[in-house]
């Protein structure tokens, strides 16, 4: 029962940390830790999709347990992942072509298209998570999914917080965006609770629905991450200008995707 109250203060904490600009004025979307922190949690989200939720989808959708034709026969994980990449440009084509007046009103519309994707993916994989510890029901296996799952969370908190800040949604949205993301996981984990009932852990049914949700999260996390997040922040002419700043961002990027990759261990 541990689980639910650590997981749910380490996501609150995660996604309010940038919205602390009003009283920190050093967290502020225009300074240098914030664009210190953008890069560091675009690391993570890279590494989450690469390290941790593709690998699962792969394992799921190649188990012996799904019949050899087509599941073993088809790649259905780098499909699926690569499909749900092209959706993300496509959605983020569709809100950019509009027709806009100036620079600050398209810049607009593509950070919620970033802030409104970010969200998509995080819940998804916070779900998928929770599913994950929801049906284990190894206690040695539970504890350190907690721990784990706590820093994860707690990242990904701060990789959400950040498009939504830049989106500059009303405050009620913003609310909302805040508030929905804590509790994905503890919903996964009740879900996945109810799954175990149901179905075993090798089922062929929760097979299937957790590698292509899987699939499709991994797909959005790195196009996300290397497309509209790292490219957009590294390319950007505020580091590109600055030599110092290039160097700490990569770094930054570096430190979040190593630190993301290192729990893969317990994950």
């Amino acid at each position: 029962m541990i689980a639910i109250p650590s997981i749910l203060v380490a996501s609150m904490i995660g996604v309010s940390l940038q919205f602390l600009y009003r009283y920190i004025p050093a967290l502020g979307p225009d300074r240098v830790i914030f664009g210190i922190i953008k890069t560091l949690t675009s690391g993570v989200i890279l590494a989450t999709g690469f390290m941790h939720v593709l690998p699962d989808s792969f394992d799921d959708l190649t188990s012996k347990c799904l019949p050899e034709d087509p599941w073993r026969k088809f790649p259905f994980t780098t499909f699926i992942a690569m499909n749900s990449a092209f959706l993300v440009l496509m959605i983020a084509l569709v809100h950019l072509q509009e027709k806009v007046n100036d620079d600050k009103t398209s810049q607009l519309l593509r950070n919620r298209v970033i802030a409104l994707m970010s969200k998509v993916a995080g819940v998804v994989v916070s779900v998928v998570f929770g599913l994950t510890m929801g049906v284990s029901d190894n206690q040695c296996t539970i504890r350190s999914l907690i721990a784990a799952f706590c820093f994860h969370e707690l990242a990904e908190g701060m990789r959400l917080g950040g498009p939504i800040l830049h989106a500059e949604f009303k405050s009620k949205m913003n609310w909302k965006m805040v508030l929905s993301f804590p509790v994905t996981m503890q919903f996964g984990i009740a879900l996945g609770m109810q799954i175990q009932k149901i179905y075993g852990e090798t089922s062929p049914t929760a097979l299937i629905l957790m590698g292509m949700l899987n699939a499709c999260s991994a797909g959005l996390l790195i196009d996300l991450a290397l497309v509209n997040l790292l490219a957009h922040e590294l390319y950007g002419p505020k580091i590109q200008g600055n030599m110092k700043l290039h160097v700490l961002g990569y770094v930054a990027t570096f430190i979040g995707a190593a630190g993301m990759s290192l729990m893969a261990k317990w994950a």
